[in-house]
C-alpha cells in the first residue's frame, strides 16, 4: 500500500473513531521525517491517547499505562498525556514509575503547585518519604505560599505524626484560603490529636459551616466539643445557617454562568431554527428566568429572554421582556430592535418605527437598519421618509443592492 493511500486510511479510521484501525495504518509511517511521518506520528499518539482513556474507563490501568507509554514515546511529554500516564500508574500501584511521571510532569509545568503535590504523594507511595517533603517544601521557596502546598505538607506530617509541624502548615494553608472545608477538616483532627479539643472544635466548626452536609465533619465535631467540654473548656457550637429554597442546582448554576458569560447565551440564539427548538430554548428560557430571579434589573437578561420567547412563538411575552429591558436601559440598541421586529410582526407598524428610529438615534447608524425603517414607514404610507432613509443606507453603504432596489421601485 502507498504512503498516501495508507495515511489516507489511517484518518478515515481515526475520525470514525476506530483506534486499532487507524493505528494500523499509520505505524508504518511514523518512522518517515517527512511531514507525512510526522502527521502519522501525531495521530497514532492520539490513537493510542484515546485507547488508553477507555481503558482508564474501564479500569484496565495496566493497559491504559502501555498505550499512553507508546503514546509518549511518538509525540514526546506532553502535559495532558504524562497526566494520563501517571494515573494510569497510580491505578496500578507503580508508585515509582508514577512518580517519575509526575516528575516529567512538574518539569512541564514549572509554575504550577498540582503537578508537585501529584509528584510528592507519589514519592510518598512509592516509599522515598523525605523526598516527598524536599518536593514540597521546594515548591513554598519556588512558588511562594500555596494554600495547597501547605495543606498537602501539613497532611503528610500528620501521617508521620509530627503534629506540631502539620498544624502549623495546615494553619497556613487556612490563612491563604479560608474558604476550604478540607483543610479546616483536616486541621480539626490534627488539633484532637494533639488534645486540644477547643481548637479542634473550632476548626471543625469552620469545616461543618463550608460544608453543611458533610455528616462526618459534623460527627467529629460533635466529639470534639464534647472531650473540650469534659477538660472543663465548654465551647459553643452554631448550627449552619438554613439554606434558602433554591432552584434546581444544575440550572441556578447554568443560570450564574449566563449572567458572567453571555457569550454562552449568544451560542444558544446563534443556533438555526429546528424541530428541538421548543426543547432547546425552553431550557435556556428557564435558565434565564433562574437568572432574572437573582438579577432583577439586568437588562441584559430581560433582552435574551425576549428573543428566547420571541423564538418559542409567544410574541407578547417577548414584547413584555424587551419593554421592561428598555424601561432598565432606554438607549439599549438591540432590544430596540428586536422591539421593532417583534412588534411588526404582530402587525402595529407605526409602533415599531418609533422603535427604529430610537434604536437609530442610540447609536444603530447601519444601511439594514434605515432599509427595514423604509420598510416599515412605507407599510404605513409614508413614502417620502421612506425614500430617505433608502438614500441614507446608500450612503452609509453605496453598494447596497436592498437598498438600491427599493429606490428603484419607488421612481417606477
Amino acid at each position: 500500500m502507498g504512503k498516501r493511500k495508507s495515511f489516507a486510511e489511517g484518518m478515515r479510521a481515526y475520525r470514525r473513531g476506530d483506534y486499532p484501525a487507524a493505528l494500523r495504518s499509520l505505524d508504518p509511517l511514523t518512522a518517515q521525517p517527512d511531514l507525512a511521518g510526522r502527521l502519522a506520528r501525531h495521530y497514532a499518539a492520539m490513537s493510542h491517547r484515546a485507547m488508553g482513556l477507555e481503558c482508564m474507563a474501564g479500569g484496565r490501568f495496566s493497559q491504559a499505562a502501555g498505550h499512553f507509554r507508546r503514546a509518549v514515546a511518538l509525540v514526546g511529554n506532553r502535559a495532558d498525556l504524562v497526566e494520563h500516564l501517571l494515573a494510569a500508574y497510580a491505578g496500578t500501584g507503580q508508585y515509582d514509575r508514577c512518580a517519575s511521571a509526575a516528575d516529567v510532569l512538574s518539569a512541564a509545568r514549572p509554575e504550577e503547585t498540582h503537578p508537585r503535590v501529584q509528584l510528592a504523594h507519589a514519592q510518598w507511595r512509592s516509599g522515598k518519604r523525605p523526598l516527598a517533603f524536599m518536593t514540597l517544601t521546594e515548591a513554598l521557596r519556588r512558588l511562594g505560599d500555596h494554600a495547597d502546598l501547605h495543606r498537602n505538607l501539613g497532611l503528610l506530617y500528620a501521617a508521620e505524626e509530627k503534629l506540631d509541624l502539620a498544624r502549623r502548615h495546615l494553619r497556613r494553608a487556612a490563612e491563604c484560603d479560608c474558604t476550604c472545608p478540607r483543610t479546616q477538616h483536616a486541621l480539626g483532627l490534627v488539633e484532637s490529636a494533639r488534645g486540644d479539643f477547643p481548637a479542634a472544635a473550632r476548626a471543625l466548626q469552620r469545616a461543618w459551616a463550608l460544608s453543611p452536609k458533610d455528616l462526618v465533619i459534623a460527627y467529629q465535631l460533635s466529639l470534639a466539643a464534647d472531650a473540650a467540654a469534659r477538660s472543663g473548656q465548654p465551647v459553643a457550637v452554631a448550627l449552619p445557617e438554613a439554606e434558602a429554597p433554591a432552584a434546581p442546582s444544575q440550572v441556578r448554576r447554568l443560570a450564574e454562568y449566563a449572567v458572567r458569560e453571555p457569550r454562552f447565551i449568544d451560542a444558544f440564539l446563534a443556533l438555526p431554527v429546528s424541530e428541538a427548538d421548543e426543547e432547546l430554548f425552553g431550557v435556556l428560557l428557564s435558565v434565564l428566568r433562574t437568572a432574572i430571579g437573582e438579577h432583577e434589573d439586568y437588562a441584559d437578561l430581560r433582552y435574551y429572554a425576549g428573543v428566547a420567547l420571541q423564538r418559542l412563538g409567544q410574541a407578547e411575552e417577548a414584547g413584555r421582556e424587551l419593554r421592561h429591558a428598555i424601561r432598565i436601559n432606554p438607549e439599549y440598541v438591540n432590544a430596540l430592535l428586536k422591539l421593532a421586529e417583534v412588534t411588526a410582526s404582530a402587525g402595529d407598524a407605526k409602533v415599531a418605527v418609533g422603535y427604529l428610529q430610537r434604536a437609530i438615534r442610540a447609536g444603530a447608524e447601519y444601511p439594514d437598519v434605515h432599509v427595514r425603517l423604509g420598510d416599515l414607514l412605507r407599510r404605513c404610507g409614508r413614502t417620502a421618509p421612506a425614500r430617505e432613509h433608502y438614500r441614507r443606507a446608500l450612503k452609509l453603504n453605496g453598494r447596497y443592492r436592498a437598498a438600491a432596489d427599493r429606490l428603484a421601485a419607488l421612481a417606477a
